[in-house]
């Protein structure tokens, strides 16, 4: 289903492309399993393939680079990222790395910090709760972080002078939605009892668009890799284009295959040179993408959007 959903997607996004005059001769390979993929393989011409979409899996992804290593092809990896991949120049990787956010998370706590206490809600391997933590001590004249499992262990500080509770910083740093709801209820709690309250999170969580206006009272920021803008003119057409190809809204997947494809598509030039066109900033339905070339020669998308809510 993820499959069929990101090729719903792409295909959107091709027949916009050759609508406009791009000649394209476009392969749908299935890459089936594990076992069947290497066969499927021989369906690329090698001599006459400007680029390559897919596969998901880095498994399959490294099996396309070693097999198109003489030639060069660009591969784009619309899912696989880990830092084993970067060694391949010829790689084009979407999805952002989670230690950019977190470098984010800590400019963004450096800009608020006025010496509050700084919890971090960690998952279970705490691998970027660690990172942060070390990071915002390094960054932060004697920093006070706590890293906690749960957001019903962020406590408002007390002032020694007054012996009021004073502010503290909370930052999430975990993906699931529960941990996201109880981090954002807990936040709602504490800015009811305490003002100047500052929280930050790696990830968007539903609960940040369902309860915007009382989190806002928590100045929260949080950062998205995707996000349709429904008010805008082009997101708008490429909604009810979709809507009218396939009587339903795109789901996650959908949106995915369209904006990667509609992105590498407008950076190919006639001769298919497209790392010439890499350095473009650009927006499609919902992801941002701004590519950087990494010292080892993949280049990784740097792109993401930061939201802030404004207390009324």
């Amino acid at each position: 289903n993820l499959s069929l959903d990101f090729l719903a997607g792409a295909k959107l996004a091709i027949e916009r492309n050759a609508k406009k005059g791009q000649s394209l001769d476009i392969k749908v390979i299935d890459a089936g399993n594990e076992k069947s993929f290497k066969n499927s393989l021989t369906q690329i011409n090698k001599d006459n393939t400007d680029l390559i979409i897919g596969p998901f899996f880095k498994s399959s992804v490294l099996e396309v680079l070693d097999y198109v290593k003489e030639s060069k092809i660009p591969v784009v990896a619309p899912f696989a990222n880990s830092d084993d991949l970067l060694i391949h120049q010829n790689l084009i990787i979407i999805e952002t790395n989670d230690y950019i956010y977190a470098d984010r998370i800590v400019k963004e706590v450096k800009d608020a910090f006025s010496d509050q206490k700084i919890y971090i809600v960690a998952d279970a391997d705490q691998t970027y709760a660690k990172y942060l933590e070390s990071n915002l001590k390094k960054n932060l004249k004697n920093a006070n972080v706590l890293v906690v499992k749960s957001a019903a262990d962020i406590q408002p500080d007390q002032n020694m002078m007054t012996g009021k509770p004073a502010p503290v910083i909370a930052i999430l740093a975990n993906k699931s939605d529960d941990v996201g709801d109880s981090f954002g209820n807990r936040m709602i709690a504490l800015s009811k009892e305490v003002d100047g309250l500052k929280s930050f999170s790696m990830y968007y969580s539903p609960i940040f668009e369902k309860k915007v206006d009382e989190l806002s009272q928590s100045n929260l920021v949080y950062l998205m890799d995707r996000k349709i803008d429904t008010e805008g003119s082009f997101e708008k057409e490429i909604l009810a284009d979709y809507q009218k190809k396939y009587c339903k809204t795109p789901s996650k997947y959908a949106v995915i295959g369209f904006d990667v494809m509609n992105d590498m598509l407008s950076r190919e030039n006639k001769k298919g040179e497209i790392f010439k066109q890499m350095t473009k900033v650009q927006t499609q339905l919902a992801t941002k993408f701004e590519f950087e070339k990494t010292k080892t020669g993949a280049y990784v998308n740097k792109g993401y959007r930061v939201v802030r809510l404004i207390p009324n």
